[in-house]
């Protein structure tokens, strides 16, 4: 019986591990429900920050309601850090949908 090299070993030593591996889908931003804008208070800090421009608001009843494009949303996580309800969180695109 012959001996089968490590190939994922070698792979890496040759700098090519990044072929072998799945590239890993960016996390999206989710909005919850506690965010100030659900509530009926006109906060738009979220929409402010965003560098893409993901940060949506539409209107609605009550107010406007924002909305997060998923194609143009990075996961940079600016809009969280900066939403002073504490209201949005990264998760990966399928728990986003």
């Amino acid at each position: 019986m012959t001996d089968v090299p490590d190939l994922q070993r070698r792979h890496f030593l040759l700098g090519r591990f990044a072929e072998t591996s799945q590239p890993a889908e960016p996390p999206v931003a989710v909005i919850t429900q506690s965010c100030f804008a659900h509530r009926g208070v006109a906060c738009m800090s979220c929409r402010d920050v965003c560098p893409t421009g993901a940060v949506r608001f539409a209107l609605a009843l009550g107010g406007a309601r924002p909305r997060i494009n998923t194609d143009r949303c990075t996961g940079c996580g600016v809009c969280a850090q900066a939403c002073p309800a504490e209201a949005i969180r990264l998760a990966p695109l399928e728990a986003a949908s």
